[in-house]
């Protein structure tokens, strides 16, 4: 990755978490460029105006399309090639690994963050790459999960994580694929009568990573079902 573009009618919530996040203060500016763009800037509209009443007579606001296409259009001349397009929405493809490598090979990303009651179909046919969501839930805007999908990626650059191997041991890792880790644990030995497992301070690697292994089997089989 080179370049994160990011679309939004609320770039500050954006530009904030860039400010102040410690992934993001680790990132060299050489490697990687991250910037907001605000919507309104792309409106056709005297006013800046970007959404519109829906037809068909639905209660609640669209983006429209015009100003998302030329946002894309803007970017795309600013980069010198189209990104990939990415539209957080609830309609999308699940964000998990395998979707989080395939976006990692792009050299330009662009992401929109949808606000109201969606953005103008139009705009997705002709510009849109793919549609990705976080989860089965509805929140207000993508600017929340435009940043969920930017720190996964960024977790995976070189030098972003202290001790890159941590990362093959998270849940969904090499380590633990379609699995969520296990229990972690830190001194003193002992809180409130609850005790560290004596495994964990044997010192025998082959023990303890087998006994990571089957809790974390146990911990998936009663949390998620679903993996």
């Amino acid at each position: 990755m080179k370049n994160i573009d990011i679309v939004s009618l609320f770039p500050e919530i954006i530009d904030l978490y860039i400010k102040n996040s410690p992934i993001t203060k680790s990132l060299d500016d050489k490697d990687l460029l991250i910037s907001t763009h605000q919507l309104r800037n792309f409106s056709l509209d005297k006013h800046k105006r970007v959404d519109d009443k829906q037809y068909g007579g639905d209660p609640g606001m669209v983006l429209m399309a015009e100003p998302l296409i030329k946002s894309i259009d803007h970017i795309s001349e600013l980069r010198g090639s189209k990104p990939l397009t990415i539209l957080m929405s609830p309609q999308g493809k699940k964000l998990d690994p395998k979707l989080l490598s395939e976006i990692l090979e792009r050299d330009f990303i662009a992401v929109i963050c949808g606000r109201y009651e969606g953005v103008d179909e139009r705009f997705i046919e002709e510009k849109v790459d793919i549609e990705v969501s976080i989860g089965d839930f509805i929140v207000s805007g993508g600017e929340l999960p435009s940043l969920i999908l930017i720190e996964s990626l960024l977790r995976f650059l070189p030098g972003i994580i202290g001790n890159e191997m941590s990362l093959d041991n998270d849940s969904f890792g090499i380590n633990f694929q379609n699995l969520l880790k296990g229990p972690v644990y830190t001194r003193p030995k002992i809180i409130n009568g609850r005790e560290v497992p004596e495994i964990l301070l044997s010192g025998d690697p082959k023990k303890i990573s087998k006994w990571r292994e089957n809790i974390s089997k146990k911990r998936t089989q009663e949390r998620r079902k679903d993996l």
